[in-house]
């Protein structure tokens, strides 16, 4: 999947990250509104202060050298008036300067939070919707890091573009005008420091997205180890692996930490530039603007307006540094959140696919090769009819595809030849929603949520009354075991149940898939880890669950194969062997071979030969096997013969 990344040119990148504005466009619209008032009310304070100053200068120079009398006329004359009145409206721009930043920074906040929640909506919404195969080639723990991590990246520099470039331009362009309108020779030595700007930080850019790719990369794999240790907390503690674990992850953080440094330092070496760059044109405008005042061209307060002016324009356009970094990480991340939500899907619903239409459920594969990767097929021309309304047991050895199988039932993935049917319609016709509510599973592996345990059993169907959850349960064999828990149904389970047994687990699946009423059910060894008591007064309780009603059961016991309508055995993805129990018991092959093992490995044993436990319980015999392996040059370790 990462392959496909670097295709997508950055120009198109930066394009596609701006269509994020398109939801928050008003609000955005408003912030640029007061950001434009904000850089006018600055701008004019510079301004004023600079009026000030020469109207100071100016009272100054007309001040009488003697009594009061004189010092009260000159309090009224036109210099001293115009110097209150500067004052004055300086007092006020400052007070309306705090009520137009507080106002921007206001709708800035709401403006970034609102895009943050439909760029969330939208991975989010993508994630739930994208194949299993996507899911399959992107570990979780990358996924998550892209969902949080490379949004808000993204988020930062879209906000930081439109807004800080929209504050940058003004400030530029207005306080060039204001200088401008001193000195026309210093507002052109002020735009000279623009073009070297321009082309250090370009240059810079080509240097620095391979680095911030890494840094993410290596950020992916933490997230990704974090992840994988909490989910397989038990099996660390089993095997008492916490060390391995913890030098792992540690590993990890300092490849981390080593280019997290490294970017740092290129950054580092890059602020003290555009620094030098502005401390040189600052002080060559002043070395300019000195000569000017000495000459008399401009006035003190012209000389103030230069000092805030470059103030302001230097200050502004050392954020290009900030949002050059911005851009740099964002590129990265937009080039993999791009990856996600442009994923096409890998099981394509068709534009004009209908609602499954009404049926018995009956099952078709049509000569249906499928494999992950398609040069390595899994399944080879599996060609079978099902009836609708049968039960049909799939057997066969570790690997053979039967999973694979059932789960094209379900439109998981789409085989690369043949078709598949259910009532004559191929399933690519039909809309996904329609068909996973016709085909429910049972997986293998047990995924409960921290949820209520009716919410657990009625998620395929939330507003399902209370009355059919427990029957749903009761035919499950799961109420009993429910009315103990401490709120009974509304007992919130913990993360993926693991406060329950796993055959506990696998009740409340069975549950669950019980009250989605599917026309075609598949337990994929859903029985494993209930203990054959259990799977007994189940498989009683689901007699009325599966009448009338197509059911794929992958199971390796005999005892849950043999009442089967129909026995498909599998080997090496293809279809070995096919009948009933009683069919298959009469042929040679793989069926009849663990029905055997199964059925009459007891019944076989002679009567001399007891059980393993019995005999490992003679010590006659257990020392004449030591002995017979001491012969042979073998060990045994770490056993006691008692």
């Amino acid at each position: 999947m990462d392959s496909a990344g670097p295709q997508v040119a950055n120009t198109v990148l930066l394009k596609w990250m701006f269509r994020f504005v398109k939801p928050v466009w008003k609000l955005m619209l408003i912030t640029c509104l007061w950001v434009a008032a904000v850089v006018a009310v600055d701008t004019k304070n510079i301004s004023l202060a600079g009026r000030a100053v020469n109207g100071i200068e100016a009272a100054a120079r007309h001040r009488p050298a003697g009594a009061a009398q004189g010092l009260r006329v000159w309090f009224q004359t036109p210099a001293v008036q115009e110097l209150h009145r500067a004052v004055m409206l300086l007092a006020c721009f400052v007070i309306l300067m705090v009520i137009v930043r507080y106002l921007k920074e206001t709708a800035s906040m709401r403006m970034s939070m609102t895009m943050v929640y439909y760029i969330r909506e939208a991975v989010y919404d993508k994630l739930q919707r994208v194949g299993f195969g996507f899911h399959d080639a992107i570990p979780s723990g990358q996924l998550i890091n892209r969902a949080l991590s490379d949004l808000q990246n993204v988020r930062t520099f879209v906000q930081t573009a439109v807004i800080v470039t929209l504050d940058i331009v003004l400030a530029v362009l207005l306080n060039i005008r204001l200088i401008n309108s001193t000195s026309p020779k210093l507002a052109l030595l002020a735009l000279i420091p623009l073009p070297i700007w321009t082309y250090y930080i370009l240059r810079f850019s080509k240097r620095i997205q391979p680095v911030a790719k890494s840094v993410m990369e290596a950020e992916d794999r933490n997230v990704s180890i974090i992840a994988e240790s909490i989910a397989g907390v038990h099996v660390i503690k089993a095997f008492a692996t916490e060390q391995q674990e913890i030098g792992k992850y540690g590993e990890n953080c300092d490849k981390f930490k080593t280019r997290v440094l490294k970017r740092i330092r290129m950054f580092a070496n890059f602020q003290p530039v555009i620094r030098l760059i502005a401390s040189a044109s600052h002080l060559s405008l002043f070395w300019v603007a000195g000569r000017l005042l000495i000459h008399g061209q401009i006035q003190p307060g012209d000389l103030m307006i230069l000092g805030g002016s470059m103030g302001m324009i230097l200050g502004r356009l050392q954020q290009v540094a900030t949002i050059n970094e911005q851009y740099q990480n964002a590129i990265v991340s937009a080039r993999r959140l791009h990856e996600v939500l442009m994923a096409k899907p890998t099981v394509a619903e068709k534009p004009d696919a209908r609602p499954l239409p009404p049926g018995v459920g009956e099952v078709r594969f049509e000569r249906v090769t499928f494999g992950y990767n398609a040069e390595k097929p899994i399944l080879r021309d599996i060609d079978v009819r099902v009836r609708g309304g049968s039960i049909v047991a799939i057997v066969g050895p570790t690997g053979s595809g039967k999973s694979t199988l059932v789960s094209l039932l379900s439109r998981f993935y789409d085989p690369q030849q043949g078709r598949i049917f259910i009532d004559g319609i191929d399933l690519r016709d039909v809309s996904l929603a329609s068909l996973r509510t016709q085909v429910t599973p049972v997986f293998q592996e047990t995924y409960l949520f921290s949820e209520t345990v009716a919410g657990n059993i009625a998620y395929g169907r939330p507003r399902i009354s209370a009355g059919e959850i427990e029957a749903a349960a009761r035919l499950a064999q799961a109420h009993e075991f429910i009315e103990q828990l401490p709120k009974g149904y509304d007992t919130v389970l913990g993360e993926r149940g693991a406060s329950l047994s796993g055959g506990q687990r696998q009740r409340l699946a069975i549950a669950r898939a019980i009250v989605t009423n599917p026309r075609v059910l598949i337990l994929d060894d859903a029985t494993a880890s209930i203990d054959p008591e259990t799977e007994d007064l189940i498989r009683r309780g689901m007699r009325f669950v599966m009448h009338g009603r197509t059911t794929f059961i992958i199971a390796h016991r005999i005892s849950t194969v043999k009442r089967a309508d129909l026995v498909v055995v599998m080997e090496h993805g293809q279809i070995a062997q096919m009948g009933t129990h009683a069919e298959l018991m009469l042929q040679d092959g793989h069926y009849r071979d663990i029905a055997a093992a199964q059925l009459h490995g007891d019944e076989e044993r002679p009567e001399d030969e007891p059980s393993h436990m019995r005999r490992v319980q003679k010590p006659g015999r257990m020392a004449a096997a030591t002995a017979a392996a001491g012969k042979n040059g073998d060990t045994l370790t770490g056993v006691e013969v008692v």
